[in-house]
Order: structure tokens, then C-alpha cells, then sequence
């Protein structure tokens, strides 16, 4: 699996999000204490962290509701090397999504109004001193 340069992965993961921002049609109000870069199991990963879209928690609560959100974030997906979907699944009580891209970062997107992207694999010196 690849693995981005720490700024590289900063900018990269800015981009994605505005662009899932655009297809989502909903402002997404970043947590920055959410963003980190931590060694886990011999490897240097980068989460850029959590994203709440105000009001789209609503939308997202009924299955049938998934079809328009899915066909407008799938192009945005794909372009940024991430796996794309045809349906949420259900997480115990949540409707949820998540797919993978090509640096093992995880992206996920729940009926909470949540999108979450994380363990994007970086160059180990982002992690020196940790």
C-alpha cells in the first residue's frame, strides 16, 4: 500500500473533504482536535479527523434517502482513490458507509450527520518523537 508525505496527506485530505463538502451539499464544520498523526503498529497514520454536515443527519435517517447522497459522492470518491458504494449498511442502529482508499485511510459517512476519515498511511518522520 502507498504512503503520502505528511503535508502531501494534509493538503490531499483538505481537498477530498471540500469536495465531499460540494457533493454533500452541506457545510462540514471540522473538530480540529480530531486531526493527528500517531504511530500505530510499526506505521506512521494521518487522520485528518471528524466533520459534522449540519442538517444532514436528518436526510440520511431513512434507507431510501441514501440513493441521491450515494450518486452525487461516489464521482468524488472515485476521483480521490476511494473505493466507491452502492448502499449504507447498518452498524447496529446506524446507517453508515465506509470505504477505503489507495493509502488505507478509512473514510466514513453515518446517518449521525458524521463524515470521518482516518489511518492514512504517511512517511514515518511524522510520527518521530511521538
Amino acid at each position: 500500500m502507498q504512503e503520502l508525505d505528511p503535508q502531501e496527506a494534509e493538503s490531499h485530505y483538505d481537498a477530498v473533504i471540500a469536495d465531499v463538502q460540494a457533493a454533500l451539499g452541506h457545510e462540514l464544520v471540522h473538530a480540529p482536535a480530531t486531526r493527528s498523526f500517531e504511530s500505530e503498529g510499526g506505521e506512521c497514520l494521518f487522520t485528518p479527523g471528524g466533520y459534522e454536515a449540519d442538517g444532514l443527519g436528518a436526510e440520511l435517517g431513512a434507507e431510501e434517502n441514501w440513493d441521491p447522497v450515494l450518486e452525487s459522492l461516489d464521482p468524488v470518491l472515485e476521483e480521490h482513490g476511494f473505493e466507491t458504494v452502492d448502499a449504507p449498511r447498518r452498524e447496529g442502529a446506524i446507517l453508515m458507509i465506509a470505504v477505503e482508499d489507495t493509502y488505507g485511510a478509512e473514510l466514513s459517512l453515518g446517518e449521525n450527520g458524521m463524515v470521518r476519515i482516518h489511518g492514512a498511511r504517511v512517511s514515518a518522520e511524522a510520527c518521530e518523537g511521538q
